[in-house]
C-alpha cells in the first residue's frame, strides 16, 4: 500500500490471465487496461467469451484457483487515501477488497445467497465482518437499505428466504447485499438481463439515485448497449478477451471507431422498423377457446389450494405468422404457452388445432392425444444448455423425437432427415458427432430448433429463446426463426420479456398480466397506439439508445 494522488478509484493495467485446462491453457484476457474515476459509472460490454466477467472478478480476486494471472499485470484501488496493489494482497488481506472497498451484484441472485439461510443473517453477519457494528445495529441498517431499494414491507421480507421473493425483489436484495459495507466501488454483472422491462427500469433508476446519494463509482458489465446507453458515463469495449475501443458513452455508442462496436450496435432491434401489419387474414392454425390453467398448492392439514395462472382466454392463432406473447413475471405467459402444448394443468376450456388432415383438440373435457399433438406442435426451450441431454451426440438429440415416433423406417432415412434439418438451422453437419458442450449457447439453441423441427411441426412455442443470448447472436437466431416461418410456413408463439425484440421479430402481440389477456394487435398498433395503461408502461420502460444529452433535454 502506497500514499498517491492518482485521481482514479480503480486502474487495471495490461491484465493477461489464462485458465490451466485437461486441454492446455486457455487465454481469457490479454493486456486489458481500464481505469474507474470516483462516482463514475463504467460500462464493460461485449459477448460471452470477451473477459467482461473474469475481468471483473479479479478486482476481488474471486477467479477459481485455474487461473493464472501473468506478469506485467497490475490491479490498483484506492482505499481510505491509500493505493492497494490487489494482485500482491495476501488472502488473509482480502477483506480489505471483499465488501470494504468493493462489492459485486451478481447475475443470479438465487445463486448468490444461500437458500437455506434466512436473507436478515446473511446480511447482518456480512455488515458486522466488514463493518464491526453490533447484529442490532446492523439489522436496523438492513432493513433500511430494503426500504431504500424498494422493497415494500422491508421488516418483512428481510427475514424471508431468497426464494420467497420475486425477481425483482431478489435482485433489489442483492443490491442491499452489496450496499451494506458501504463500498466506494460496485461491480454490477449483468444485474438487470433476467428481469422484466419495467422492473429493470425500477433498478436502473435506483442504482443511479444510489450512486447521487452514496458518491459510489461503478463498474457495469453488460451486453445491452440499450442499458449502457441510459446508465454509463464512459464505455469500454471487449472482444475475445481484449479492449477494442474505449471512451465516452456518447463518443462509443454514436461514433463506433472499431468494426466490433459497430457490429455490435448494428445487431440491436430498431423500434422505428415496425412492420406493416399483414393485408389479408390468415387463416386459424390454432383455437384457444375460454382457457383457464390452474395449480394446486399444498395447504395446511388435508386442504390444498389453487392458483389460477390462467384465466379464460381466447384466442386465435393464425397460420404462418409469428405470434408475440408479453408480460411480466407472473403474467402468465409460459403457462399459456405449456397449456397450448398440452403440458399444463387446464382447469376449464379447450385448445383446438386445425390441420390439414385432421382437428385435433383437448382441454378439461377432452382427452389429450399427446403423440398426435407432438407432430404438430413442439417447444423451444428457454436454456439449451439445461434442456440438451449432455451425454447425447448432436445427432441423437435431433433424432431423437423422430425415432420415439416411429417416422422414419431407417436409419439412413433418419440421418438424410437430420442432414436436411440441420442445413436449415445452418448447424454444420461435420460437427453432429459431438456433444453439446462442445457448442457455443447461439449453436446450442441451433440445435434446440432443429430438434423441435425434425418431426415437420406446424406450430412451435419459443419461450425466452434468445433471452441468454449475446446481442449479435440474438439477432442471428431471430434472423433463423423469420427464415424457418417464410420457408417452412411455421407459426410460431414467441414468448418474450423483451419487447424490442418482439417488435423487431413479431406480425402480432399478445399482452397478459395477471392471467388474462388485456390487449393484442398487429405490432405496430400496440407499440405505437396501446390502448392499455400497462401496454404503455412497458413500452415506455424499454431501453432504447439514446444519448445522454438528448435524455437530459428531454427531461
Amino acid at each position: 500500500m502506497s500514499n498517491t494522488a492518482n485521481p482514479n478509484l480503480l486502474d487495471i493495467n495490461n491484465l493477461t490471465i489464462d485458465f490451466r485446462t485437461d486441454e492446455g491453457l486457455v487465454h481469457a484476457v490479454r493486456d486489458v487496461s481500464l481505469n474507474v474515476r470516483p462516482g463514475e459509472i463504467m460500462g464493460l460490454v461485449g459477448e460471452s467469451g470477451s473477459g467482461k466477467s473474469v475481468t471483473a472478478k479479479t478486482i476481488m480476486r474471486l477467479n477459481p484457483n485455474n487461473a493464472i494471472i501473468q506478469h506485467p499485470s497490475q490491479i490498483s484501488l484506492q482505499h481510505e487515501s491509500k493505493q492497494i496493489n490487489v494482485l500482491k494482497l495476501r488472502n488473509r488481506d482480502l477483506n480489505i477488497v471483499r465488501g470494504n472497498a468493493v462489492s459485486m451484484i451478481f447475475q443470479e441472485p438465487m445463486a448468490s445467497f444461500a437458500p437455506a439461510i434466512r436473507i436478515s443473517d446473511q446480511i447482518i453477519q456480512t455488515m458486522q465482518i466488514h463493518l464491526g457494528i453490533s447484529k442490532k445495529e446492523a439489522r436496523k441498517r438492513g432493513i433500511e437499505l430494503f426500504d431504500r431499494v424498494g422493497i415494500v414491507q422491508p421488516e418483512k421480507r428481510f427475514d424471508q428466504y431468497v426464494f420467497e421473493l420475486s425477481g425483482g425483489m431478489r435482485q433489489r436484495a442483492m443490491i442491499a447485499m452489496a450496499l451494506s459495507t458501504q463500498p466506494k466501488l460496485l461491480i454490477a454483472d449483468e444485474p438487470t438481463t433476467a428481469l422484466d422491462v419495467t422492473i429493470q427500469a425500477q433498478v436502473l433508476e435506483l442504482m443511479l439515485e444510489l450512486r447521487e446519494q452514496y458518491g459510489m463509482a461503478m463498474l457495469f458489465i453488460t451486453h445491452d448497449l440499450g442499458v449502457i446507453s441510459k446508465i454509463a458515463d464512459r464505455v469500454t469495449v471487449m472482444q475475445k478477451g481484449q479492449v477494442v475501443e474505449a471512451g465516452e458513452a456518447d463518443k462509443v455508442l454514436f461514433e463506433p471507431q472499431h468494426a466490433y462496436t459497430k457490429r455490435l450496435l448494428d445487431a440491436l432491434p430498431h423500434l422505428d422498423q415496425l412492420p406493416e401489419p399483414p393485408t389479408a387474414k390468415p387463416e386459424t392454425l390454432v383455437e384457444i377457446d375460454k382457457l383457464s390453467v390452474s395449480y394446486k398448492i399444498a395447504g395446511s392439514g388435508m386442504r390444498s389450494d389453487t392458483f389460477t395462472a390462467v384465466k379464460e382466454i381466447s384466442l386465435s392463432l393464425p397460420k404462418g405468422q409469428i405470434i408475440g406473447l408479453v408480460g411480466e413475471s407472473g403474467s402468465g405467459k409460459t403457462s399459456l404457452g405449456k397449456a397450448i402444448l398440452g403440458a399444463a394443468p387446464i382447469s376449464s376450456g379447450q385448445v383446438s388445432y386445425f390441420d390439414d388432415k385432421q382437428t385435433l383438440s383437448f382441454g378439461h373435457n377432452k382427452k389429450l392425444q399427446r403423440l398426435e399433438l407432438a407432430k404438430i406442435a413442439q417447444l423451444v426451450f428457454q436454456d439449451p444448455y439445461s434442456s440438451l441431454n449432455p451425454r447425447m451426440t448432436v445427432r441423437d438429440i435431433i433424432a431423437e423425437p423422430l425415432e420415439a415416433m416411429k417416422l422414419t423406417s431407417s436409419r439412413a432415412e433418419t440421418d438424410q432427415r437430420i442432414i436436411e434439418v440441420a442445413e436449415k438451422c445452418h448447424i454444420d453437419v461435420t460437427h453432429l458427432r459431438r456433444f453439446p458442450h462442445a457448442f457455443s449457447g447461439g449453436q446450442r439453441q441451433r440445435i434446440s430448433i432443429a430438434r423441435a423441427l425434425i418431426c415437420n411441426p406446424k406450430f412451435i412455442v419459443a419461450d425466452e429463446s434468445v433471452a441468454a443470448l449475446d446481442v449479435s447472436i440474438q439477432a442471428e437466431i431471430l434472423g433463423l426463426l423469420k427464415s424457418l416461418r417464410d420457408e417452412l410456413g411455421l407459426t410460431i408463439l414467441f414468448i418474450s420479456h423483451d419487447l424490442s425484440v418482439i417488435a423487431n421479430l413479431c406480425d402480432w402481440v399478445c399482452v397478459m398480466r395477471y392471467g388474462e389477456l388485456i390487449e393484442q394487435g398487429s405490432v405496430r398498433k400496440i407499440f405505437l397506439e396501446p390502448e392499455k395503461e400497462y401496454t404503455q408502461q412497458l413500452i415506455a420502460s424499454i431501453p432504447v439508445l439514446t444519448p445522454k444529452e438528448t435524455a437530459v433535454s428531454e427531461e
